[in-house]
């Protein structure tokens, strides 16, 4: 082997590790992005539940025993389910990334290592 082809491969092997650590960084920031953007939504999911069970007690201080004919209470498990689905979106969502970037590692090692067959 010569120098050149030792430098060649060196280089080409910083090259793969350097795109593999620039994939790695820009999943860690999506995915940091939505777990902010999921403690939001589950801390919204929270305060709907709360306004859910608020309504449920002053249902059950005035006598009512028919809760879920209360139009109040259809309205509020309306909003609670719609920010359950935020929450459950969020999910996808980091796990779409995770795939991605699992997607993005293969291609990245698989173009490395056809490129090391050619040479």
């Amino acid at each position: 082997m010569e120098a050149s082809d030792i430098v060649e491969k060196v280089s080409r092997l910083i090259l793969t590790w350097v795109m593999l650590a620039w994939a790695w960084v820009l999943k860690l920031v999506k995915i940091m992005i939505q777990k902010f953007r999921l403690r939001k939504a589950q801390r919204n999911l929270h305060q709907r539940r709360s306004r859910l069970g608020a309504e449920f007690y002053s249902l059950h201080r005035q006598g009512e025993t028919e809760f879920l004919k209360s139009l109040v209470v259809l309205q509020q498990l309306k909003i609670v389910e719609e920010a359950e689905s935020r929450v459950f979106a969020v999910h996808d969502r980091i796990k779409a990334i995770e795939k991605e970037y699992r997607s993005k590692k293969e291609a990245i090692t698989e173009g490395s290592a056809k490129r090391r067959v050619i040479l």
